[in-house]
């Protein structure tokens, strides 16, 4: 890359935000720095300083363009630009400065030449001073006396005949093909609202093959104010691609991703951000809520198990993961992540009522109730209440006033398995068997690997002595769900002794025995299955 007279060169070297640096430090070649340093810096080349750049040092460089925050004096043996967002305390000596509208000065400005370096800056800075010139008619600067001498100085510069104007100079600067220039250039243009001449100049840098990811980053930035996301995006892949480490190309490329609701490119660019930074709890909560937008369920599924592991009181996190794993049949899971969720937070409902069905359906209905209970408490008016009132109304006989309960539920939400096992229970103690039947039909058909529900039908077979080996069938399902109910044993050793299948049937009310030695009634059922097995014989 040829080096052009005023000493900008391409970029040499780049310090991200972030840096901290404390010293004296020398370079050759264009340095652009956007952390913060404290010191001396000298160079006879180009000091870039970044809008992250804090700067608090004596400075001596060839030319200075400055973005950031600089406390101390600087030279300069070219030119000074103080750009819109930069400020600068101290006292500056150069024979060029050009400071943007927005930009903060305060100390006192030295700018003497002699006859060739006049010459040297009047070749190649006219565009600068014309444009100054122009812009000298429009804004107000607050500087000090000293800074309006030099201005002085640059206002008398300005009046020779220049024969370049600032497009003509702009056009040679392009056909030059410097990046570092044409960048420098491309900023200040579009700062100054001269919007076609930056993303011309952008445009040219998009099209060399540079190896820059700072450069390529500025473009994709600038392209991204002057609202050319396509071009952007582009400029950002290039980014990432030539330094894979920073992170900055990354989060500002998702953010774009976000805006133009690139779905599959965001999972990509999420997905690689995550291998450089997987503690980054906010890109995984992002990425699952894309699988989940895409119904991307076992994406999803692993994703969920990330976060949780990243961060363990997650509650939102553990209760998907805990309805994800029970849509995938893992009840076990689920019951896991669903009691994860209510000891981090004990008033989750949704928490209390997932576990309560959970348990309901496997049988364990010692356990479901604690937890309905659970959800009565949180929402006095949710509609387990309503059932709880029900099977309370249930256990003193009180058959009408469980029906109305059980009606309030059926009337919400005619799926609540819950509420059709009352009114199964209602009609079997009314001897409306038919109907029973019908009940629990339905809490099948609504929840076909219900424990409770196919149970109770296989009861209601053993009471009207029909469909035996049906109710075999169910009550064998019921029992492969929870294997440790008694009561579920008893109805599977009725149907055998219906069948007269009287081993299995004694075989099956021992375990129910085994399981509550204490409960005459079991006692009971294996003498007469013994007393049956006998007659036979």
């Amino acid at each position: 890359m040829k080096k052009e007279s005023n000493n900008t060169q391409s970029l040499s070297s780049f310090f991200g935000e972030g840096t901290f640096m404390k010293g004296t430090l020398k370079f050759n070649g264009a340095l652009r720095f956007d952390g913060k340093f404290e010191g001396e810096i000298i160079t006879n080349d180009t000091f870039i300083i970044g809008k992250s750049g804090i700067i608090n040092a004596n400075i001596s460089a060839g030319s200075l363009f400055n973005s950031g925050e600089v406390t101390g004096n600087v030279s300069a043996n070219h030119k000074i630009d103080i750009n819109a967002e930069g400020k600068l305390l101290g006292n500056i000596k150069t024979p060029m400065l050009h400071i943007q509208e927005g930009a903060q000065f305060n100390g006192s400005c030295e700018m003497q030449r002699d006859r060739k370096a006049k010459e040297d800056i009047l070749s190649q800075e006219s565009s600068e001073k014309n444009n100054y010139l122009h812009s000298i008619n429009k804004r107000r600067i607050k500087i000090g006396a000293g800074v309006l001498a030099g201005l002085l100085i640059i206002f008398a510069l300005s009046n020779i005949s220049i024969s370049l104007n600032i497009i003509d100079k702009f056009n040679n600067l392009i056909e030059r093909e410097d990046p570092v220039e044409i960048m420098q250039k491309g900023v200040s243009l579009k700062e100054s609202g001269m919007t076609d001449e930056a993303i011309t100049a952008f445009n040219k840098l998009a099209h060399l093959d540079l190896k820059d990811p700072h450069i390529h980053l500025t473009t994709a930035r600038a392209f991204m104010e002057m609202g050319l996301e396509d071009e952007a995006v582009s400029e950002y892949k290039k980014t990432i691609n030539l330094n894979p480490d920073n992170l900055e190309p990354y989060n500002e490329l998702i953010q774009l991703y976000k805006k133009k609701e690139m779905d599959d490119e965001l999972i990509t660019i999420l997905k690689r951000t995550i291998e450089k930074d997987n503690k980054n709890l906010e890109m995984h909560l992002d990425l699952v809520a894309l699988y989940e937008k895409k119904n991307m369920v076992d994406d999803a599924y692993h994703e969920y198990k990330n976060i949780v592991q990243l961060s363990p009181e997650h509650e939102g996190s553990l209760y998907n993961l805990g309805e994800i794993s029970l849509s995938k049949g893992l009840e076990d899971e689920a019951v896991e992540m669903f009691k994860r969720v209510i000891i981090i937070n004990d008033k989750n409902i949704e928490g209390h009522l997932n576990l309560a069905n959970i348990y309901y359906k496997k049988g364990l209905e010692g356990e479901s109730l604690n937890e309905y209970k659970k959800v009565e408490e949180i929402n006095s008016v949710h509609l387990e209440a309503a059932n709880n009132r029900g099977f309370k109304a249930l256990s003193i006989e009180k058959l009408d006033t469980a029906a109305a309960e059980f009606n309030k539920v059926i009337e919400v939400d005619e799926k609540n398995v819950r509420a059709h096992l009352g009114f199964a229970m209602i009609y079997g103690r009314k001897g409306a068997n038919d109907k029973a039947v019908q009940e629990c039909k339905k809490a099948i058909e609504i929840s076909p690997h219900h424990a409770p529900a196919l149970n109770r039908l296989a009861r209601l077979y053993v009471k009207q002595n029909i469909n035996i080996d049906e109710g075999i069938k169910l009550s064998k399902e019921a029992i492969q769900i929870n294997s440790n109910s008694p009561e579920y044993l008893d109805t599977l050793s009725d149907l055998y002794y219906i069948k007269r299948e009287f081993d299995n049937a004694i075989e099956t009310i021992n375990k129910a025995i085994w399981l509550k030695p204490e409960d005459i009634y079991y006692r009971k059922q294996l003498k007469k299955f013994t007393t049956a097995k006998n007659t036979k014989k």
